[in-house]
């Protein structure tokens, strides 16, 4: 078993700053692992004094507040690093600018306003696109009755024991502040999505289960975290 072993005095000497950045484009489809891997490697190129973990593999210290799901886009996604006490965030913003992979966008760096335990939702827009414009008023009109009633139902991996399993979880107390607007064959829904801990429904989830209880499907979909929110659905910073 490899331990880690951490240098606490080292640490201490250490500053937080929150990374924020888009994920647009063909990013979207980067994994949370590759997207790790993708960040570990634009600090690195950067020359930033970051910290390291100690022990037989030494790596930079960076966790994000909540992994994005695969296929969505996001205007603002964070990553929190550790670097020497004296690095700047308009240091870290100059020389990782031009570090970070194509559809990775830097957008700010900043001290870590709030802890991640204080997430509680994500605020998504869903663009649908139908054959017609009676469809997406249809689905738009579906979407709006199981919302108000509180019966929509999706599945999510979970576990049983060791063993992993689909697990049923009703979503009606998981929905907030919906809306679906239809536009000749175009609907776009907002909607706010419970995330974090300890439960992370995803858009890709949220509308799986209305094309369940639906005869209409559309042609195409496009998901867009614009931010996530705290209890208070205050913006998370």
């Amino acid at each position: 078993m490899v331990v880690l072993q951490i240098n606490f005095a080292e640490v201490n000497a250490m500053n937080s700053l929150r990374i924020w950045f888009k994920k647009v484009g063909r990013a979207k489809y980067i994994s949370h692992l590759d997207l790790m891997r993708s960040m570990t490697k634009a600090i690195k190129r950067s020359g930033l004094k970051v910290w390291y973990t100690e022990g037989f593999n030494p790596h930079a210290y960076i966790t994000f507040p909540l992994p994005l799901s695969l296929g969505i886009e996001s205007e603002s996604e964070c990553v929190d690093i550790r670097v020497e006490d004296g690095v700047t965030p308009w240091e870290v913003k100059e020389k990782l600018f031009d570090q970070m992979p194509e559809g990775l966008d830097l957008v700010s760096v900043e001290e870590p306003f709030l802890n991640a335990k204080e997430i509680r939702y994500g605020r998504y827009v869903v663009t649908l696109d139908f054959e017609n414009e009676n469809q997406a008023e249809e689905f738009a009109s579906l979407s709006q009755k199981l919302v108000d009633e509180k019966s929509l139902v999706c599945e999510k991996k979970g576990k049983k024991g060791h063993k992993k399993v689909m697990k049923e979880v009703p979503l009606g107390e998981h929905i907030f502040n919906f809306k679906a607007e239809a536009k000749e064959n175009v609907l776009v829904i907002n909607v706010d999505l419970s995330a974090g801990n300890p439960v992370n429904i995803s858009p890709n989830l949220f509308i799986g289960a209305i094309e369940k209880e639906s005869s209409i499907l559309p042609l195409y979909k496009k998901f867009e975290k614009k931010c996530l929110l705290t209890e208070n659905f205050e913006i998370f910073r």
